[in-house]
Parts: C-alpha cells; structure tokens; sequence
C-alpha cells in the first residue's frame, strides 16, 4: 500500500468514526482490507481506492466495519466482571427498592461482552422482581446481525467461559453452541456508535473497553461527553484497565479500581472501596480457584 492510499484511508476512517490508524497499521489495514476485494469482485487495492473515492456508500460502510472490528472473548477480564457485581450489590444495598438495572455494551463486537454480563446477572440471583436491560452497540451491521443469533463457535466458547456457564446458558446445536433465548432476551442489539448519542439514558453501568485507545483525541471526547450525558448520577463507567480519560472534567477515578470512573456529583457519595465496604459483599464468586485435593 503506498503512502497516499493508506492516508485517504486513514482520514476516512478519522471522520467517519473516529477511528484513528498509523503509519505502523498499514499490515492491520491491508489484511483487513484483502477480503473485502474479494468479496466486491475488485482487481486490486487500488481499485477498491478507486471506488471508495468516487464516494461508494456501500463500500465505505463495509472497509468502516472491517477496521473497527476488534477481537474480543467471554469474560475478558475477570476482574471487570467482580467489580459490575460488587457495584450492583452496593446499589441494591443502597436503594433497596430499586426496580431496575441497565447496563450499556458498547463496542460489543460479536456479543461476548454483553452475554457475559447476562450470565453474570442471572448467576447473582437477583430478585425476580428487577428488570434488566443489558444494551450492545456496535458500528458494524454484520457482527450485530450474527451477535443477534447468539451462535458461538466451539473455539469461541473456549475462550473465556467456564464448562459449567456453558453447559447451564448454552444449548449444543450440530458444531456449534447457541445461548439460551431466556439470556438473548436479556439483551438488546443496536448498530450505533458512540459518537452519536444513544437514545436511553440513565444506565447504572456502561462499559466502554479498549476502544478510545483506537480514537482520535477529538472522537474520544465526543464519545465521553456522550457517555456521561446517559450515565446515571450514580453509575460507573468501565473503560480499558489501560485507558485513561484526559481532561474530562465531568468524571472522577474510582480508588484502587483500574477503569473505573463515576460522575461528579456532590450529591452522589463517594464509592467505598474500604475492607467493609459493600463492594466486598459477594454472595459468591462466579470464578472458584482450583483446589488441589489432599493427598
């Protein structure tokens, strides 16, 4: 790829989505380029330049997905996952007549990252009388049409999940393995992207992970300033452990929790993370550590 089409590329995918690629990408970009030649009957690299300059919407919304796409698995990040249901406990202990809980997925790729959030809820036992609404977002079209089916493949369900989540949420169909429809219920599918504005408000958690780091600097504060106008007072956002939010007044570090930020608030009380803090009253694990039997 010479120089000149990597950067058309690059500063259509800058305005387009936000999305921002350097110069040591061109390998990302061009293996994620090559089938959609093929699948477009194109001759060369330099005839899908060719057409995407000659503004082919169809086109340009196909090279958007396939660069956004980013690789993901079930219950990425333990961690993430013991942090959302420590911080649920806190708020029903809190609010004990809470009726509700929505969570926001966004960058939700293929649909690991909310299906582990519908496991994880329904593994707490909540009380029967909490609707939740987990949401997922996501720019591409065709990942969110087969995230819909809630259809994994063997390897897929390999990564990340228990044997005891899969053999209790998944029912094994020919070779492959489909999540139950009562946890597809759960959640709701939406092509969006979160430089936009979403419609819901008031999320008690959004999970924001490993995508600003692929932002511009600009795209990263349209997305947050978002963000923060659908969190609820007292939610939390989740972003990569290794992302930061720069200069963004409307929110505040949660101590000695990596990722995690609430808004600022006056009224909203600092979250606890002290040892008797209700962060730490876990029913129970979702992940139990081997223990070797004695001898």
């Amino acid at each position: 790829m010479i120089p000149s089409d990597f950067y058309f590329i690059a500063q259509m995918l800058k305005e387009e989505s936000g999305f921002s690629l350097t110069a040591d990408q061109i390998y990302l970009l061009e293996s994620r380029l090559s089938p959609i030649i093929r699948q477009n009957n194109l001759i060369s690299l330099e005839d899908l330049i060719n057409s995407l300059k000659l503004n082919n919407k169809e086109l340009k919304s196909a090279v958007i997905e396939a660069v956004s796409i980013n690789n993901t698995r079930f219950f990425r990040n333990k961690y993430v996952f013991e942090t959302i249901k420590e911080f649920l406990y806190m708020r029903l202990k809190r609010e004990p007549k809470k009726d509700s809980i929505k969570i926001l997925s966004a960058g939700c790729a293929s649909g690991q990252e909310p299906v582990s959030i519908a496991i994880l809820l329904k593994e707490m036992k909540l009380p029967q009388d909490i609707r939740i609404d987990i949401y997922a977002l996501d720019m591409s079209h065709h990942i969110i049409d087969r995230a819909k089916k809630g259809i994994y493949t063997h390897y897929e369900v390999q990564k990340g999940l228990p044997i005891r989540l899969l053999l209790k949420y998944f029912i094994h169909k020919d070779d492959a393995w489909q999540v139950q429809p009562s946890l597809l219920k759960m959640i709701h599918y939406h092509v969006h992207n979160i430089m936009n504005i979403f419609y819901e408000r008031d999320f008690d958690i959004i999970l924001c992970r490993n995508m600003l780091s692929y932002m511009t600097e600009e795209a990263q504060k349209k997305a947050i300033q978002n963000i923060h106008e659908i969190l609820s007072p007292k939610g939390l956002l989740i972003i990569g452990a290794s992302e930061i939010l720069h200069n963004m007044d409307g929110f505040e570090k949660v101590p000695d929790k990596m990722g995690c930020y609430q808004l600022k608030n006056e009224e909203n009380k600092p979250l606890d993370v002290s040892p008797k803090s209700a962060w730490t009253l876990i029913k129970k694990p979702l992940f139990k550590p081997a223990i070797p039997k004695k001898k």
